[in-house]
């Protein structure tokens, strides 16, 4: 059974550095003012990030993992993802993403849970992401062919 996409959750996630790996839990919740937040359990403490969306929420805590070289090892991490503001604005970005250079993202096949686990080999941090996702709509936009302009 698919969980609701609006309700509050809980999973297991490891957070990894330089070889180390360990079990956090990662709390979610969504709140009547439509905000978001979340809170990760871990040996760094209990961390708590919000905004308007998970996306948001989960890069508050992010940034402050990175600051003690911890990364979480979850989807919405990965170098490759992104919440569009569809998903961000009709789901609160429970899904990101996975983008490919050059190929433009249609449909639910491009969506990963936010929060499945990642390959450690494929996180970087929020600003690589973000960096990753500029190149991403360029290249994108490069490889767009108008419709109009098909059929000639």
């Amino acid at each position: 059974m698919t969980p609701d996409l609006f309700e509050d959750g809980q999973c297991e996630v490891s957070v990894v550095r330089a070889g180390e790996r360990e079990r956090c839990m990662l709390t979610w919740r969504f709140h009547k003012d439509r905000s978001r937040s979340i809170s990760l359990s871990g040996p760094f403490g209990t961390l708590e990030g919000a905004g308007d969306d998970l996306f948001e929420a989960l890069n508050v805590i992010r940034r402050s993992l990175e600051g003690q070289g911890w990364f979480i090892a979850v989807q919405g991490a990965r170098r490759n993802t992104w919440a569009s503001g569809m998903l961000r604005d009709m789901i609160g970005a429970r899904h990101v993403y996975v983008l490919e250079p050059g190929r433009d993202i249609r449909t639910r096949e491009d969506w990963v849970d936010i929060f499945a686990e990642a390959e450690p080999d494929q996180l970087a941090t929020v600003e690589e992401q973000r960096q990753y996702y500029r190149e991403w709509q360029e290249s994108a936009r490069r490889e767009w062919i108008p419709p109009s302009s098909a059929a000639t």
